[in-house]
């Protein structure tokens, strides 16, 4: 008949000789701690094999052990349909010693989960942070017997995640955006969160930055690398990233990038945003939304709205005194789908941007002195807007900069009072629209919110900036 191990009761527990896992005494009984947990020593024949064939740690069938002192392994105990978590940590003197809180069935070749973490932020039995250097070891059909009060387990761990690293010249540095990492695991809950946040990177004086451990966020396994003054992404094969594979990639630049294209591209619910770099500005290095916010791209983040999804500029929500508001809530919205630092523009850097940039051919207007060729606006639009990239770009690969619908930007200015300095945002319209006249739609045009939101056919265009 099988009994039940109860958190209270006195059970003997099996002694560990520290030059020889294996042997059993039954006269010893688990400690109980002050939190109610058990502690209690334990057999382990485990193994970590680690990245292209190497054994990370190893006492699966010798009696010498290459587990150092301190090493801590996390273990969720199966007991039907309920999890047992247990940490257990490893000395050289006293070999395993694991504390859990619950109740385990006597048993043979019970089923359980066993995890070892390499360079984790901060572990300890409740929470393990994880970043983007961290190793995550798993046997996920780990086993264990318990019986007459012995705890014996038995795992196989291997690599969790596949790892990249990127190569250049040293001391250069990177954002790297596509790849999706673990951020914490939670040994009472069994759980593993997840980030896909940029991932800043140095290369080293061996030129390679340290490993990323991760696996491409989306189906389509698109990379991109964004530096001082340039952004590329590519689309790589998905081996790239098979767990437990390593693999590198040299970091692009503008005079080798055979296999990438211009620009950062992410992609939220299906949806394609694509940003363009903007080298040269006085107030640092941004990237700027090759076209205005479209129907589809403001459905793909705001699911639930009524917008029909479509590659017309969207207007709907951004062209009346209101519309900074939502404006400002969709940039929040897509920062929490993404975790990077969208913003509106400042009317600066969006002139800067629209005039060409440090390539700036000198134009009237957005790529173009003659307007019709990169502008809807009252002579050619037939009172209404149209899809985004149906004319011309500029300089700097943007398009609809003039024309089409007006861009709302932002410049930030402070106010002194007596309790100290507050901010406060002007915010602008760019570009003019569709309706305007020649005048209108120069790059250099700006007109303030107060004058014209109640009357303009006002977009977003969104910027970006890597801190």
């Amino acid at each position: 008949m099988k009994s039940i191990f109860k958190i209270y009761l006195a059970v003997a527990v099996l002694a560990v000789s520290a030059a020889a896992c294996g042997t059993l005494e039954n006269n010893a009984e688990p400690e109980v701690l002050k939190d109610g947990k058990h502690v209690s020593k334990m057999v382990f024949r485990g193994s970590v094999a680690g990245y292209e064939g190497a054994t990370v740690r190893d006492n699966s069938t010798k009696s010498e052990s290459s587990w150092t002192d301190g090493d801590v392994v996390y273990i969720a105990f199966h007991n039907g349909t309920a999890i047992v978590p247990g940490t257990a940590v490893y000395s050289e003197s006293d070999g395993w010693m694991v504390s859990f809180e619950g109740d385990l069935v006597e048993g043979e070749s019970q089923i359980c989960e066993v995890r070892f973490f390499v360079n984790p932020t901060f572990a300890n039995e409740n929470l393990v942070s994880i970043n983007s250097n961290t190793e995550i070891y798993e046997d996920v059909n780990g086993s264990f017997d318990f019986g007459n009060g012995t705890i014996s387990v038995t795992a196989s761990m291997t690599p969790k995640t596949g790892r990249i690293r990127f190569t250049g010249a040293a001391d250069d540095a990177i954002h790297v955006v596509g790849i999706t990492t673990y951020s914490t695991f939670s040994p009472a809950g069994n759980q593993f969160t997840t980030t896909h946040t940029s991932i800043p990177l140095t290369v080293g004086a061996t030129g390679s930055t340290p490993y990323v451990y991760g696996y491409f966020t989306d189906a389509e396994c698109k990379i991109s690398i964004v530096g001082s003054d340039f952004a590329y992404t590519r689309t790589c094969s998905s081996s790239i990233f098979h767990t437990g594979d390593s693999g590198y990639m040299k970091i692009p630049s503008p005079s080798s990038h055979m296999n990438w294209k211009t620009g950062l591209i992410i992609t939220v619910n299906d949806v394609d945003f694509k940003m363009l770099p903007v080298a040269g500005y006085s107030g640092g290095f941004f990237l700027l939304a090759e076209t205005e916010t479209t129907n589809a791209q403001y459905r793909a983040v705001m699911t639930n709205s009524n917008v029909t999804p479509s590659s017309y500029p969207l207007t709907a929500y951004f062209n009346s005194n209101g519309g900074v508001v939502n404006c400002a809530f969709f940039v929040y919205s897509l920062n929490n789908e993404t975790s990077l630092s969208f913003y509106i523009p400042t009317k600066e850097e969006w002139q800067f941007a629209a005039s060409g940039g440090s390539i700036s051919q000198g134009y009237t207007y957005a790529g173009s002195n003659i307007p019709g060729d990169v502008a809807w606006y009252s002579a050619n639009s037939d009172a209404k807007t149209h899809e985004v990239k149906m004319l011309s770009p500029n300089e700097l690969g943007f398009y609809d900069m003039s024309g089409n619908v007006a861009e709302w930007t932002s410049t930030r200015g402070s106010l002194t009072s007596n309790s100290g300095n507050y901010y406060t945002y002007n915010y602008y319209v760019c570009g003019g629209d569709y309706s305007n006249s020649q005048p209108t739609i120069l790059t250099s045009r700006q007109v303030d919110e107060r004058s014209t939101a109640s009357e303009s056919k006002n977009g977003l265009r969104l910027a970006l900036r890597f801190n």
